[in-house]
């Protein structure tokens, strides 16, 4: 090899050493995030600005039984961010999985490390020295670690309210509704000096119906969602336990409890506990006393990735001092490569011979199992679902009756597809099909999302669809378009459906439904959100004009 040759090669090695940081620093990849809060158009995941989020990076969620939603981050902290979901979309449950395509962050510089190039000044004297150690200390143990009775006491949360005035004269009616909300959630840690957490969550809720030739009715309610202190939290502590109102972390199927949940960890990413507690009924006024019960339970985690988890619970419970429910729950999931993701999770009821409607045996309430592949650009997955009605005492369900508690069931069968054809312009497919005790039907839909259409913030959204349910059935449409505006965002969409009736017993009937929104928000200050709509529902027999208002302030 010659010398000029060798320089080459000089050089081509020093690019490529000197290149190396910034294109590993720049290399996309896919994380994974979880639903941790949702209200209103909003919710929340689990990760922020700490792998790679920031405003504009969009995420895929996967709710369950449902197909693929893509939500646009609008607001992020350093461990969460916010997405806002479009007029007319369910929001996903707590718990969803989601995930999305983001640059990692540079790695932080130590706080005053020198520049590249730049001499590093000389380090005056150590002052600290450490403590002795015993023979029988791990030589890695932290030894300047800070007592929680140490560090200091930290809040986070939001307080929001939302307002929304209609006024419906629709078939010849003329009424007005009124509905306000207004609500707290807190979450805080090492406020009594020991490392615990702390979280609370409460809301108000005001309703108001004036109609026509009617006394004007008001009604309001205050709840409390979320009230619990837990110990022993951190990862190295054994033992852990939460008292007061909360959902377990580790059985959330269970819903809320008021009680007590003990947790024994291991090492291998094994986890032992139990509770016992008082059942909120699942409506607004949160009523509890009538339904106690406990709990055990044991779930297991390979990694921090869960590459692969599992759970299993058993749970008892009393109806006013008579016995109740026998419940089994297992839960698992699996990621044989990096790529796909499978999902499992199940409830078995037993019944005794107190069960008068189901006999005594056992009974596969519920069963969902998911599946998704997504390589890249494509991706795609199917669900399967089951849904029985238990036979309880708790009253759980208002009016229900005995024949849906014997025979009732719902199946579903879904699966959906996505595509990005080009970096800004995705495709959607789905196509979900159910049968009940009495009758079967269908769903599909094709979704399309459009992003730097006529800006870098401009966005066009298009859904069509096909739903045929138990006594409707009918096309519809979805178009919306957004913007920034200064600091602000705006929206517009349109939404038609025809509705074709067919069990009426004066016979099948037709008619639509349209509506059109206009919507802005912006930002106040670092830390508020407010955000304006405008709605219009027309169509046949219908004639309706809302006006509504979310704001928040997050601390």
């Amino acid at each position: 090899m010659n010398r000029h040759q060798m320089r080459w090669l000089g050089l081509a090695v020093a690019l490529a050493v000197r290149g190396a940081p910034g294109q590993q620093q720049g290399q996309e990849r896919v994380v994974q995030l979880t639903v941790t809060a949702a209200s209103e158009r909003s919710v929340y995941v689990d990760h922020g600005r700490d792998v790679g989020l920031a405003v504009g990076t969009f995420v895929r969620l996967f709710s369950p039984g449902a197909g693929e939603l893509e939500l646009e981050v609008r607001a992020v902290s350093q461990t969460s961010a916010r997405l806002d979901v479009p007029p007319g979309v369910e929001l996903p449950p707590v718990g969803t999985r989601g995930e999305a395509r983001v640059v990692p962050p540079p790695p932080l510089q130590p706080a005053g490390a020198p520049a590249a190039g730049r001499s590093v000044p000389e380090h005056p004297p150590w002052t600290r020295r450490e403590a002795p150690r015993r023979d029988d200390q791990p030589l890695l143990v932290p030894t300047y670690g800070q007592r929680p009775d140490e560090r200091p006491a930290s809040w986070s949360g939001r307080a929001f309210a939302y307002g929304q005035w209609t006024r419906d004269r629709g078939g010849g009616s003329d009424s007005e509704y009124l509905l306000w909300r207004s609500g707290l959630r807190a979450d805080g840690t090492n406020f009594f000096g020991t490392g615990e957490r702390t979280r609370l969550a409460g809301e108000y809720d005001r309703r108001q119906v004036d109609v026509a030739d009617r006394e004007p009715n008001d009604d309001e309610q205050a709840r409390l969602d979320l009230a619990s202190v837990a110990f022993g939290t951190e990862s190295y502590a054994p033992t852990g336990f939460e008292v007061g109102r909360f959902f377990s972390p580790h059985l959330p199927e269970l819903g809320l409890i008021d009680g007590v949940e003990v947790v024994r960890r291991y090492q291998g990413g094994v986890r032992l506990g139990a509770g016992f507690g008082a059942y909120p009924r699942p409506f607004p006024a949160r009523d509890s006393g009538d339904d106690v019960g406990v709990h055990v339970f044991a779930d297991y985690s390979a990694d921090a990735a869960r590459s692969f988890a599992a759970a299993v619970g058993l749970q008892k419970t009393w109806h006013r001092g008579v016995p109740d429910r026998d419940l089994l729950l297992l839960r698992s999931e699996w990621r044989p490569a990096e790529r796909t993701w499978l999902q499992g999770q199940a409830k078995v009821d037993f019944y005794s011979g107190h069960d008068e409607v189901k006999g005594r045996g056992f009974e596969l309430t519920e069963l969902l199992l998911q599946g998704r592949w997504d390589p890249g650009t494509f991706g795609t997955g199917l669900s399967a679902s089951r849904f029985t009605w238990p036979e309880l005492l708790r009253a759980e369900y208002q009016d229900l009756p005995a024949e849906l508690v014997r025979d009732g069931h719902v199946d579903r069968l879904g699966w959906h597809a996505s595509w990005r054809v080009v970096p800004d312009v995705s495709t959607r497919v789905r196509a979900d099909v159910w049968r009940d005790q009495d009758d079967s039907g269908q769903t599909l839909g094709f979704d399309g999302d459009w992003r730097r259409l006529w800006s870098d913030t401009a966005a066009l959204s298009v859904a069509t669809f096909w739903n045929e349910g138990g006594y409707t059935a009918g096309p519809g449409a979805r178009v919306a378009v957004r913007d920034r505006l200064g600091a602000a965002t705006w929206r517009a969409s349109y939404r038609w459906h025809r509705y074709e009736l067919t069990r009426l017993v004066t016979g099948p009937e037709t008619y639509e439904r349209q509506s059109a929104e206009l919507g802005l928000s912006w930002p106040i200050g670092a830390r508020g959100d407010l955000d304006l709509s405008l709605e219009h529902w027309f169509g046949d027999r219908e004639d309706a004009i809302a006006f509504g208002f979310y704001l928040q302030w997050r601390f």
